[in-house]
Order: C-alpha cells, then sequence, then structure tokens
C-alpha cells in the first residue's frame, strides 16, 4: 500500500507541462513539414539527419519483407546478412502485421520511446534529488536543453549539439526512436532503487533488451556501475558485484556476436572498417555542454554521494569518448544527462528568489540551440530541401520498381537518388550511404563518373551487372544521360525515367 500511495503521489508531481511541450516541439515540426509538400512533392519524414534516417528505414523495408538478417543494402554486393540491426528489423515486420506504413511505425516508435524516456529521467532524477525543485527543474532542463552551440553559429562552425542526438535527450527524441528508447534502457541500469540491488532478472531483462537497441548504452552502463562499485569500495571497503553480473549476463550474448560478426563477415567487416566516428575537438565539447558543463564542475567540489555518481557518470563519459577507438562519438551515449543533474546541484540551498534567477539564466544559455535546430527544419521543409522532399515523379517511380522490380535488383542511380531507393524499394544500389557503401568514395565517384559520361557506359554496366537504371533530376545535374546498349525504359513520370535490361 505504501508502494502504491508513493506512485501516485510521483504521478501527481510528474512535470507534465514540460513534456507537454517536449512533445509538440518534437512533433510539429514533421507534421509542417507534411503539410508544406503539397501534390508536387513528398516529405520523406526525416528532419535531423536524414541520411542516417533513410537508412533506418532501409532497415525496416527488409523486416516488412519479411527478414530477419540485416543486409548491407546501400551496397551492390549486400553479404549473406547478419542479425544486427534487430530493433529497425522488427519495426519492419509490425509495420508489416499492422498494415501501416513504415515511416507511420517509425514515428510512432520514436515518440513512445520518447514517453519511456520521460518517466526513466523522472525516476533518476527523484533518486539522485533529493529536494523536489531540483528534481524538476534538473528533469525540465534535460529534456528541453542542449549546449551554447547557438553562440558558435555566429562564428560559423556547427558544434556537436546541432548533430549528435544521442548526447542529448531532446535530439534524440526528435531523432528517431533507437536513440530516445536505448537511453530509457541505460538510465533505468543506471538508476539505484529502494534496495541497493534491483530483482536480478529485472536488470538482466532491461540489460538484453539494450543491447538490441543500443549496444553502446551496455558498454557505458557496465563501465559506470563499476565506477560506482569501485568508488563504493574506496569509501566504504564494500563492493557489490551483482549489478555488473546481471548487466553483463544480459548484455554481453549480442556484444559478442557484434565483435565476432563485424570480423569473420567480409562485407560487414568492411562496413565496419569506414563506420568511424570521432570525437570532436575539446573545445567544441566545452562550447556543445555549457553552460551546464561549468555548473557541475562547481558542484564537483561537494561531497554529496548524488553528486560523486553523477559526476563519476560524467567524467567517465567524457574520458571514454577520447580513447583512441575508431567510434569514440558513440560513448557521448546521454552525456547531458548527468550533467544536467550536477548543474542543478550547483544550486543547492540557494534562497527562492536567487535559484529562480539562476535557473532562468541556465535555461536562457540552454534551449536557443534546440529552438536552432526546430527552426531549420521547419526552413528546409518550405524550401522543398531535396534531401528531405522528393518530387513526385521520383516518388511514383520508386513506387513502380518497389512494386515490379525483382527482389535482388541492382540500380544504378546518382548518389543524391542512391540514399531514397533501399528506403523506398528495397532494392540495392551501387552507391547510397558515405558508410553503409562498402568502399563509399570509390562507389560514389563511380556513379558520378557514369553520369558524366567519363566511362564507356556498356563496359560500366556489364561490369556492375546492374539491372536498372534510375534518371531523375538529380542524375541530369550530373549530365546528359549517355547511351544505354541493352536498356529499354519501362517507367516514365514527369522527367523521370526507369530504365530495365533486355532480356
Amino acid at each position: 500500500m505504501d508502494v502504491e500511495v508513493r506512485l501516485g503521489r510521483d504521478v501527481d508531481r510528474f512535470p507534465w507541462g514540460s513534456v507537454v511541450l517536449v512533445f509538440v516541439a518534437i512533433t510539429l515540426p514533421y507534421l509542417l513539414a507534411w503539410r508544406a509538400a503539397g501534390t508536387a512533392w513528398r516529405f520523406s519524414g526525416f528532419l535531423l539527419n536524414p541520411v542516417d534516417g533513410y537508412s533506418y528505414l532501409a532497415k525496416m523495408y527488409q523486416g516488412w519483407m519479411g527478414s530477419w538478417r540485416y543486409r548491407l543494402v546501400y551496397s551492390a554486393d549486400p553479404g549473406a546478412g547478419v542479425y544486427i540491426q534487430l530493433f529497425y528489423l522488427f519495426l519492419g515486420h509490425l509495420a508489416r502485421w499492422l498494415r501501416v506504413e513504415l515511416i507511420a511505425v517509425f514515428h510512432a516508435a520514436r515518440l513512445l520511446a520518447s514517453g519511456l524516456l520521460f518517466f526513466a529521467l523522472w525516476r533518476f532524477f527523484g533518486v539522485m534529488l533529493s529536494a523536489e525543485r531540483l528534481r524538476r527543474t534538473a528533469f525540465t532542463l534535460a529534456i528541453l536543453g542542449s549546449g551554447m552551440g547557438w553562440l558558435a553559429v555566429v562564428f560559423g562552425p556547427f558544434t556537436v549539439d546541432f548533430w549528435v542526438a544521442e548526447a542529448y535527450p531532446f535530439l534524440s527524441m526528435y531523432a528517431n526512436p533507437h536513440f530516445p528508447f536505448g537511453l530509457a534502457l541505460m538510465v533505468f541500469l543506471l538508476t539505484p532503487g529502494e534496495e541497493r540491488v534491483p530483482p536480478w532478472w529485472d536488470t538482466l531483462l532491461v540489460a538484453a533488451l539494450l543491447s538490441v537497441i543500443s549496444p553502446f548504452g551496455v558498454l557505458v552502463a557496465l563501465a559506470v556501475r563499476l565506477a560506482w562499485e569501485l568508488d563504493d569500495w574506496r569509501r566504504s571497503r564494500r563492493f557489490d558485484w551483482r549489478p555488473l553480473v546481471w548487466i553483463a549476463a544480459g548484455g554481453a550474448p549480442l556484444l559478442f556476436y557484434y565483435a565476432w560478426t563485424t570480423r569473420v563477415d567480409p562485407v560487414i567487416a568492411q562496413w565496419n572498417a569506414q563506420n568511424q566516428t570521432p570525437s570532436p575537438p575539446l573545445w567544441n565539447l566545452l562550447i556543445a555542454f555549457s553552460p551546464v558543463i561549468l555548473l557541475a564542475a562547481w558542484s564537483a567540489l561537494r561531497s554529496a554521494p548524488a553528486v560523486g555518481r553523477m559526476m563519476i557518470w560524467a567524467a567517465l563519459g567524457m574520458g571514454l569518448i577520447y580513447l583512441p577507438l575508431g567510434l569514440q562519438r558513440r560513448f557521448m551515449l546521454g552525456l547531458y544527462i548527468p550533467l544536467a543533474g550536477m548543474a542543478l546541484l550547483a544550486l543547492e540551498g540557494q534562497r527562492q528568489r536567487k535559484f529562480k534567477i539562476w535557473a532562468t539564466a541556465l535555461f536562457l544559455l540552454a534551449i536557443p540551440t534546440n529552438l536552432l535546430v526546430l527552426l531549420g527544419g521547419v526552413d528546409a521543409a518550405f524550401r522543398h530541401d531535396p534531401l528531405i522532399y522528393l518530387q513526385d515523379g521520383e516518388a511514383r517511380a520508386l513506387a513502380w520498381i518497389a512494386a515490379h522490380a525483382p527482389p535482388d535488383a541492382l540500380v544504378l542511380a546518382s548518389p543524391q537518388s542512391g540514399i531514397f531507393i533501399p528506403a523506398y524499394t528495397g532494392s540495392r544500389v551501387i552507391y547510397g550511404h558515405p558508410f553503409e557503401t562498402v568502399n563509399a568514395e570509390a562507389e560514389r565517384d563511380a556513379v558520378e563518373r557514369f553520369f558524366r559520361g567519363d566511362v564507356d557506359p556498356a563496359t560500366f554496366l556489364a561490369q556492375r551487372e546492374a539491372t536498372l537504371i534510375f534518371y531523375g533530376p538529380r542524375e541530369a545535374a550530373l549530365g546528359a544521360l549517355p547511351a544505354i546498349p541493352g536498356f529499354v525504359p519501362v517507367f516514365q513520370a514527369d522527367d523521370v525515367t526507369v530504365y530495365a535490361r533486355e532480356e
């Protein structure tokens, strides 16, 4: 009964106003973009990092086709397929079961995952921050705030608070479903329960699910929990190995499989070799996490246990992203969360009036970057940015390919069209993605040379074994279509023509 009363009171205190504001902010730009399409354009459904967005849709398309094995369809040789990217494959299966469009399932999952992240963060700050005003303010800052990259824009460079979405809850919820879902699960693992150790099956299940959605989240959670236990041992000679065992037991099987398959599968190994995400320069990082990192540094001088735990998470995260590894930036996952909590702890003990002044200043400095991100998406929508919109003829041509092309079709298209084709047809392309196309730079150069007329088309097509050619305005921007012996037009809409190999 006491638990039910506590839960009821917790829900009553939940800052619904902040949550509704965020839901509106992460939804309204997409609705405006769909409305701005009119009849001449088709909105893709992506506003932040659309290049990766199309790759998520391509993975969902594979699931919609019935596959549980991920293949690199942005490459001419996609490989036999491996059991990774299971979250998006599942969403594709779900779309087929529900008979709902892929992009609708994508955004529904994004909003549901955002809701889960809200409750995970509210619970986390409830445990870490004893004062109610600190908890509410830290929660609101975490879901709304960002860095001071808006100030750096004046001088030219874009800092990571504009585009490394996984580091910030707001950008994560705005971008895709797997970032907020992964953050929520990781925060659950890093929230101490009322008892010292949560039930083992709870931790194991969450860790296993996290390994499917965000493998790096398992590594971060495990590293932080280990650091916490080592700190406890330093303070009181107490070391509880059980949470570490359950997290490792839940997450390790898939992590070992990922590591193994990137070594033994030649296609995935090549993809992994070029999938490098180095961390930004330190000055960039400091701007992107200011002002919270400045107040966090001040609160680090305190000795309260909550400060210590969040400080360990923040310090460890900052250290991990500069390890000499190719995937450094992946360890920025959720880094804004402990920094936001520590920033509010720096204001602990302030009188009400002074607290409000400091908190208001903090929000005024931390929100403009996200406003610029939202305005940038709306501006791109009203400009019909070709990276997020298809012309009606292009959309109809892609629909024809999806309906009529054989499952193993290889489509020759420009790099600009190649990003859309696997996402909307399931067909392979020679080049389409800077990471998921094997030998991406060479393949991009090859297709551009074809459309510029710098290669013999007959030789090129024979070597590549392309079965379809997509020629529209993006291809025309590279050059006139050369003579294509052995190919005949099979579909035309406006200024887009699809050619197929004669049988």
